[in-house]
């Protein structure tokens, strides 16, 4: 982790941290201002519909362009859904949003830096660091980071708060997460 990171990552756990209203201030919202049925329709059948503003309007212009190798899959749609899907991510992609989420995801990001998975930014990475990968790839009901659902259980309506993260099969004890099976 470089200083740059390290020092952000200090500066919003203060904030929220030091308040007596934490469990507010720690609540992300990465909802996008408007919402698009056609994203909803093609995008969440396979997979958690992604807030726009989670990845920047560079990403999802490289994600969206080779749907035919959408991270081993074949995603492709037509041509005018691919149009109206690209141009709603990046209206409503991270440059276009106040949020915190936003706001603090492309402050850690290179200016030329274009992560292809949420999972790949610096911000994502700080954010989930006592998540370790046994806790997800060998727990049968989380499987993947993706599934951002599956811990937070407010993740479909773009709300993610870490005090309330719930990795199943795990409880946090102080700063760590430990097996259910030890206790």
């Amino acid at each position: 982790m470089n200083v740059k990171s390290m020092v952000l990552f200090i500066i919003v756990w203060l904030a929220t941290a030091t308040t007596g209203v934490a469990e507010e201030r720690v609540r992300i919202d990465v909802q996008a201002k408007e919402k698009s049925a056609v994203y909803d329709k093609e995008c969440a059948s396979c997979h958690m519909a992604y807030a726009p503003s989670m990845l920047p309007a560079r990403s999802w212009k490289k994600i969206m362009s080779d749907l035919s190798n959408h991270f081993g899959d074949n995603a492709e749609v037509s041509k005018e859904v691919k149009q109206q899907v690209t141009a709603y991510l990046e209206r409503n992609a991270a440059e276009h949003n106040d949020g915190r989420y936003a706001k603090s995801m492309l402050g850690l990001l290179g200016k030329q830096e274009t992560p292809l998975r949420v999972s790949g930014t610096t911000y994502f990475k700080l954010m989930h660091d006592l998540v370790k990968p046994h806790m997800v790839a060998m727990n049968a009901k989380v499987k993947t980071i993706a599934r951002c659902n599956a811990c937070h259980h407010q993740a479909l309506q773009g709300k993610f708060n870490r005090m309330d993260a719930r990795i199943p099969d795990f409880f946090k004890r102080g700063n760590r997460f430990v097996p259910d099976r030890l206790y």
